[in-house]
Formats: structure tokens, sequence, C-alpha cells
């Protein structure tokens, strides 16, 4: 078997972008949207998790080198058809990523992506096979990453507002 090493998976990284932001660069900003969620797709569209990890590479490097806006590519990951819950290691890459690119989006695109994840969240069933759980946690650890006061990513009124408007109180409850 031939296994790459990790400077050959850097230099692999380092070209696709190169094409990548050529490719970029020579398209009409009207079309960039649609760009990235066609990478979403052709991504979400991998059944390999080894390359779908390396495109998420390529992304996450591509936006941390200010090539694609964070709000951009995060709000195209979250919104894709393909992300279910079902596909479990897609789940986890997914949300990985996001947690990963999250900080450099404005606290309004932040409310936004909470309130997309949250969306997502409810469609997981309560009761799922213990061999998935460790893979839905990824989805947790972005919505605890997006709550923590240190991270400073969303003022706590949002965040408990748009967490009230999914989980509303029940009535007869008391206020807390």
């Amino acid at each position: 078997m031939f296994m790459d090493s990790p400077e050959d998976e850097r230099t692999k990284l380092v070209s696709c972008l190169g094409a990548f932001r050529q490719y970029w660069s020579s398209l009409p900003q009207e079309s960039h949207d649609q760009c990235v969620q066609w990478i979403v797709r052709f991504i979400h569209s991998q059944h390999s998790p080894k390359r779908i990890a390396f495109l998420y590479d390529c992304l996450a490097m591509a936006v941390e080198t200010s090539l694609l806006p964070p709000r951009m590519v995060c709000q195209a990951l979250i919104s894709s058809d393909s992300l279910e819950w079902e596909r479990t290691q897609l789940w986890a890459l997914t949300f990985k990523l996001i947690r990963k690119i999250i900080g450099g989006v404005d606290y309004k695109g932040v409310r936004d992506l909470l309130k997309a994840v949250l969306d997502k969240i409810q469609t997981v069933p309560n009761f799922v096979s213990s061999a998935v759980v460790q893979q839905l946690l990824a989805a947790r650890e972005v919505v605890e990453y997006i709550l923590d006061r240190n991270a400073c990513l969303l003022p706590a009124y949002f965040a408990v507002t748009e967490i009230r408007k999914l989980y509303p109180e029940a009535v007869g409850q008391p206020d807390i």
C-alpha cells in the first residue's frame, strides 16, 4: 500500500489551492456563492472519507488564507441537503470544519449559523445507536463553541433568542 507523507499532503493542498485561486479570481463576484455551493455538493457526493477530509482541508486552507469568506463556506456546508445525521462520517467532518472556521464569521452570521445548526440537530432522533454517538457530538461541539463566552462569537441574548424560538417554554412552567 502506498501512503502519502504529511509533506506530500501539504504539497497537494498548496497545489490545489493555487489552481483554485486562479479559477476563483476569474469568476465574477456574483458567481462566488453559487461556486461554493457547487463545491460543497461535489464534496458531499464523495464516498471516500479520506477524499472528503482532503477536500475539507482544501476548503479550510482557502478560508485561512482569506481566499474564501468563512460565512459563505459555513452557510453552504450547513444548508447542504446531503448533510444528514445518518452519514455519520460526513456529519462529523462537516461540523469539525465549521468549528474550525466559524471564528472568522461576524456575529450576525454566527446567529444565522447557530439557528441552522440547531435545525440540523433537531433532525437527529432522540435515540440513536451508541455506535454513532461519537460522530454526532461534533455538532454539539460547534454549539458549545458558539455559546462559549470566551470565544466572543455571539452576544448571549442573540443565542438565547434563537434557542427560545426553537425550544419554546412549556405553558405553565415557571420562568427561571
